[in-house]
């Protein structure tokens, strides 16, 4: 999503489903918020409040920019007996 959002590409990410179905300016205002909730830097990020009023009011102005590369997640499978879980993690922003 961060590269084609850095490509204007980001609908390509939207199901064909929902084609037609859905404002497109509601859909990129979403994915949006979305990636400015998973900014690398924590502190960056909007409080969950801010998340409500964005996707509340349309007249809320969102941040235009972005940081320009995506956050780096690890993603470790853990096997334990018949039941297998993942985890993930991200880096960078643990205390």
């Amino acid at each position: 999503v961060w590269r084609l959002w850095g490509e204007n590409s980001t609908l390509q990410v939207v199901d064909e489903i929902l084609e037609g179905t859905c404002d497109e300016n509601e859909i990129l205002r979403c994915i949006h918020i979305g990636l400015l909730c998973i900014q690398h830097d924590a502190p960056s990020r909007p409080k969950m409040s801010k998340v409500v009023a964005m996707l509340e009011n349309s007249s809320v102005i969102l941040l235009s920019i972005l940081p320009p590369a995506p956050p780096i997640w690890n993603i470790t499978s853990i096997s334990g007996g018949p039941q297998t879980s993942s985890t993930i993690s991200g880096t960078g922003s643990e205390h």
